[in-house]
């Protein structure tokens, strides 16, 4: 395993995320599982994630769960008829209360949109699957650190913990600005 993802494990793993190593056989795809993903499943492993944020959770499902996740996205959640819009190349990573993370094969970038548009217009939000968790579990660990200090008396949040979560984010996205958009993109 290279340098920097294990010492991203081992931070994910100190701040007390569930992680175990998963092989590509607990894919449960009807497509191939792409590489970048079988790596990421097998190198950090996260196992049905819950990540904390100012509104609805971040959520990361465990290799076996992954592809049950595409209901809704891929495919009708009941029918099973295969809905248009959404690009072979797309698979659902993450989410947050149904906005999903979407790891783009062709590009190896993680995708976000807001789900209750109408069509699919992603965006690239990460350049990578480790990039998309180092930043999710950032959100985590600061909410967590903050309490009940988190909120002002408007229920938005604190500046102080805001500074405090692009602070954190700055080195993992190379640019405060960058920090900054993802903070605001989330409610920070």
């Amino acid at each position: 395993m290279p340098e920097p993802t294990l010492a991203l494990r081992n931070a994910l793993v100190e701040q007390g995320l569930e992680l175990r190593a998963q092989e590509a056989s607990d894919w449960q795809g009807e497509i191939p599982l792409p590489a970048d993903i079988a790596r990421f499943y097998r190198e950090i492993g996260p196992d049905d994630c819950n990540l904390a944020t100012a509104g609805n959770s971040f959520f990361i499902p465990a290799l076996a769960r992954l592809w049950r996740m595409q209901a809704g996205y891929r495919w009708h959640g009941i029918s099973g008829e295969r809905l248009t819009g959404w690009h072979d190349d797309w698979l659902v990573v993450a989410d947050q209360g149904g906005d999903p993370f979407i790891f783009e094969t062709s590009s190896g970038k993680v995708l976000h949109d807001r789900h209750g548009g109408g069509s699919w217009q992603p965006a690239p939000i990460f350049d990578s699957l480790e990039q998309m968790i180092a930043c999710l579990a950032t959100f985590d660990a600061t909410w967590n650190s903050a309490g009940e200090d988190i909120f002002l008396d408007d229920y938005s949040v604190n500046p102080r913990h805001r500074e405090r979560l692009i602070d954190a984010l700055t080195p993992v996205l190379s640019s405060r600005s960058a920090a900054q958009s993802l903070a605001d993109e989330f409610g920070w």
